[in-house]
């Protein structure tokens, strides 16, 4: 009766994998049960939620059909030494004594929507054709704490399930998972918009996030990237993580989460914080679902320094013992590069690029076109600034989504190992080439530091500013 549950939570079994990645420190947190499945992290005022299917009662606990212990929401809190309080069922008396998972919230705290079966009771189950489905089920605070949980309409109790709610920030898109027969896979991402007081009809996110196989936990993060967990994007192995990015055109590309955290076992249902340093996630790596935390190791860059436009333009100016104001002597310059010109001084000529030139400055006699003196003759190397060059628009706009790369980077006998982001707004990421989302309009210094593949030590780290305007 409960296989619903199941399918829909994915619970994959794989083998054991190290916890410790090069430049992410992931660590098995101290909720996880010795005999349970712990998923669904969600964190929020130092207290995780999660769905765990751990022994709740003394005296009445419920099973599947494989007899294993349902789902169940429980909460933990982080202590000021960094341990967590022993977990315990949250709001056991309000969610269904049946399976509860994937908890989420609106940023106010005003809203909650949970993952569920839609019957209380086994008598009322066994009248469905498939079962005990799922769905997602929401509730309003209020004065006296959260109101009678509401069955949204875009579940169904006889046809198909729902659930892995999602909230964007504004509150305006609940993304869900569905099985529904209607989808492109196994289960696919939906999208349902709130207007005139109701939530809108589903809409499949498409063939850009969604394929022929699973796509499950979505979450919303605060800079605008949807988060889920697929196993139809190639990746890692397994489910892996992955993210995109709100674009003028769509949704992009689904970016992999790091390496260091996807791994063949499955990756699935995350929590990321604001600047995305640190989070949570599930992970069969070791036989059974646990959750893990995640933080980024990004080194210290001590300077960096304001990236610049090579230039190689030059104004080169003769001042010989010679005067050549009047005919029919003048001077003749030979840059090298197959340009000349005539005079005591060039103002601004321009080299193609960096390279070495032979530079020749002859006096002429031009009645009878004879070079009467080689006045000089000498090589110019013309070198690129080595740095990390970061290119992007000058000034964008809030909510416009950001290509930033490093192609016109020079790096000379530097060897970069990795690239290290800080965005200016508190966020920080890693990569040769990132999209970004910036929510306030404003200046903001970009910069991006890399450690060296050969000497741990040596860095390189460039800045530019850009402007946010509305």
């Amino acid at each position: 009766m409960q296989k619903s549950y199941l399918f829909f939570l994915l619970l994959f079994s794989c083998f054991c994998l190290p916890l410790q990645a090069q430049d992410i420190k992931i660590s098995p947190i101290q909720v996880n049960g010795t005999h349970s499945s712990e998923i669904a992290p969600y964190f929020r005022d130092s207290v995780i939620l999660f769905a765990s299917n751990r022994k709740n009662s003394f005296l009445l606990n419920y099973f599947d059909e494989n007899k294993n212990y349902l789902y169940h929401i429980y909460q933990s809190r982080l202590k000021a030494d960094s341990t967590w309080t022993n977990p315990e069922p949250y709001q056991a008396e309000f969610f269904s004594p049946f399976n509860t998972g994937s908890v989420t919230f609106s940023i106010d705290d005003s809203l909650v929507f949970v993952t569920q079966n839609h019957y209380d009771s086994y008598k009322r189950s066994r009248g469905s054709k498939n079962g005990n489905l799922m769905g997602i089920y929401m509730a309003k605070k209020n004065n006296r704490g959260w109101s009678r949980k509401e069955n949204l309409s875009i579940n169904s109790k006889r046809d198909y399930n729902t659930g892995h709610p999602a909230l964007s920030n504004d509150g305006r898109y609940l993304f869900f998972v569905s099985d529904k027969p209607d989808g492109l896979g196994k289960t696919d991402i939906y999208v349902s918009e709130f207007s005139n007081g109701e939530w809108g009809e589903p809409k499949n996110m498409g063939n850009q996030i969604n394929t022929s196989e699973t796509e499950v936990f979505p979450y919303f993060h605060s800079s605008g990237k949807l988060f889920f967990a697929s196993n139809g994007h190639g990746g890692a192995g397994g489910l892996d993580l992955f993210y995109v990015v709100k674009t003028a055109s769509g949704w992009s590309n689904p970016i992999a989460f790091d390496a260091s955290i996807n791994s063949p076992a499955d990756e699935f249902s995350c929590y990321i914080s604001d600047d995305e340093q640190w989070g949570f996630f599930a992970s069969n790596r070791n036989h059974v679902d646990n959750l893990y935390r995640f933080d980024r190791l990004f080194p210290t860059f001590a300077e960096c320094t304001e990236q610049v436009e090579d230039n190689y333009c030059f104004t080169l100016e003769e001042d010989g013992p010679i005067e050549v104001d009047t005919l029919p002597y003048v001077y003749k310059w030979d840059f090298g590069d197959g340009q000349t010109a005539r005079g005591g001084e060039v103002i601004d000529h321009c080299f193609p690029g960096p390279g070495t030139y032979r530079i020749k400055l002859d006096l002429i006699d031009t009645l009878i076109n004879v070079e009467m003196l080689s006045v000089a003759d000498y090589d110019i190397e013309l070198e690129r600034t080595q740095q990390i060059f970061i290119s992007s628009k000058d000034t964008i706009s809030v909510g416009e989504t950001v290509h930033f790369d490093l192609t016109k980077s020079y790096f000379a006998d530097f060897k970069p190992e990795s690239f290290y982001w800080d965005m200016g707004d508190g966020t920080k990421v890693k990569g040769e080439t990132i999209l970004h989302i910036f929510r306030t309009k404003g200046k903001y210094r970009i910069k991006c530091g890399a450690t060296s593949a050969e000497t741990p030590q040596s860095q390189l780290c460039s800045f530019k500013e850009i402007i946010v305007i509305d």
